[in-house]
């Protein structure tokens, strides 16, 4: 069962899930929906089925059910995001993305950010018990005991 905790964490995950296979199975309806001509820039697809699978990977170490990839995937998340969101706002201002498009994209990233500092902050107020737990590790053998 997910926690409150939980939630910017699977909500973060559905994004990257939901955008990676977008991606990855459908890169001209994503290009269509940044306002770029998939006819004139055909590039543009091979960059998101690359940029696809791995935020697929991503999203799925999110949710996995082993502590220490999961860990990891949360830890990273937010100089991930921190750089898309960056980089959206800069294509954005140079006209690289069309204006409603540069918004979104900028827009879509920020919102993945929060949830991932969101996350990081939920997951620091979590008893230390409980994150030793998720992590798959057991708190007897931090202290010493067997």
């Amino acid at each position: 069962m997910t926690s409150r905790a939980d939630l910017p964490r699977v909500l973060l995950a559905g994004v990257r899930l939901t955008m990676g296979t977008a991606g990855l199975l459908a890169p001209g309806l994503v290009i269509r929906r940044l306002d770029i001509d998939p006819a004139a820039q055909p590039g543009m697809r091979y960059l998101l089925r690359m940029f696809g699978i791995r935020t697929v990977l991503i999203g799925a170490d999110l949710l996995a059910g082993n502590g220490r990839r999961r860990e990891h995937a949360e830890r990273v998340a937010p100089v991930v995001h921190g750089s898309d969101t960056v980089s959206a706002f800069l294509a954005w201002r140079r006209g690289d993305l069309p204006g409603r498009a540069g918004g979104m994209a900028t827009a879509i990233s920020a919102v993945n950010l929060a949830l991932s500092l969101g996350n990081l902050a939920a997951q620091r107020r979590r008893p230390v018990t409980s994150r030793l737990r998720r992590a798959g590790r057991s708190s007897r053998r931090l202290v010493g005991s067997r």
